[in-house]
């Protein structure tokens, strides 16, 4: 009985040990009003991902690439036809995770694995990457979208995906960045985690970050943006966002799996909501 007693008593010192009744408190700038029953493990994985938001000043810039004139912007040999045309898009102030959204933070707020009650081959695998600093993969844009409400219900800000404007005017650099093939400089194994030099994701953080200070905007996994896929044209846009329904979401960037040419930042893939795999992510902005 008395060994019980002292079990008892040193569970639950534990689990008072692990509250945090804090309501109210600023971080980065940011005012937090914190709600629902998150205890300090899990605020503090919140608290470290909004200490580690960068702000992007607003700007202009020429989006897009192109393989047609060596003298007109953004001359890439490898672009595509989706990444073109190059069009003059002004983009606002932003705030930017310097990391892609990690298994920590997944877990902090959902509190779970993607679906790892009823999908046993939906869970992160030791084969392709698992750990607190491992970016948190397999998940579709439905379920990010549970995500970002959770976070935003729980600290009372307004998180969201990056539109493709933001995450590729910040994968540049910001408004001081010349053009770069990958996000960071034309050195894609320096900055990105691809087909040549991985077998799986990466922690994040790994590689050389941008001129923003930005980690793995080039390649570990695919980031999802908010637009829905649309096709590009010569008007300038301001805060452009692919808000009709075409049935695909953008991804940018690239992933473990995938070559050079996905890692650029101008190169642009399309899934749709319920689209889950290895090497697909996401990665948090703030306006």
């Amino acid at each position: 009985m008395k060994k019980l007693l002292i079990v008892l008593c040193c569970f639950l010192a534990l689990q008072s040990c692990n509250k945090d009744n804090t309501k109210n408190e600023t971080i980065n700038g940011f005012d937090i009003n914190w709600t629902g029953d998150l205890n300090k493990n899990e605020k503090d994985a919140i608290r470290e991902m909004i200490s580690n938001m960068v702000k992007v000043d607003g700007g202009t810039f020429y989006m897009g690439a192109q393989k047609d004139s060596v003298e007109y912007y953004n001359y890439d040999e490898n672009a595509t036809e989706c990444e073109s045309p190059v069009h003059e898009v002004t983009v606002s102030e932003f705030y930017i995770n310097k990391y892609e959204v990690t298994q920590l933070l997944w877990e902090a707020v959902m509190e779970t694995t993607p679906n790892k009650d009823n999908d046993e081959f939906n869970d992160w695998d030791d084969e392709f990457g698992k750990g607190d600093k491992y970016p948190a993969y397999r998940i579709s844009f439905k379920e990010v979208e549970t995500f970002i409400g959770k976070l935003n219900e729980y600290t009372g800000l307004n998180f969201a995906l990056p539109t493709e404007a933001q995450w590729e005017y910040a994968a540049r650099g910001g408004k001081d960045t010349y053009y770069t093939l990958y996000a960071g400089g034309d050195n894609v194994l320096e900055y990105a985690w691809i087909d040549r030099n991985s077998e799986k994701n990466s922690e994040v953080g790994m590689k050389t970050p941008n001129t923003l200070g930005l980690y793995d905007m080039s390649g570990n996994v695919w980031e999802m943006c908010q637009d829905w896929y649309y096709d590009y044209t010569e008007a300038p846009a301001t805060n452009p966002v692919g808000e009709a329904y075409t049935g695909y979401h953008v991804y940018r960037g690239g992933s473990w799996n995938t070559n050079d040419q996905s890692a650029r930042v101008t190169a642009r893939y399309q899934q749709t909501i319920h689209y889950r795999d290895y090497n697909t992510g996401f990665r948090l902005v703030l306006e």
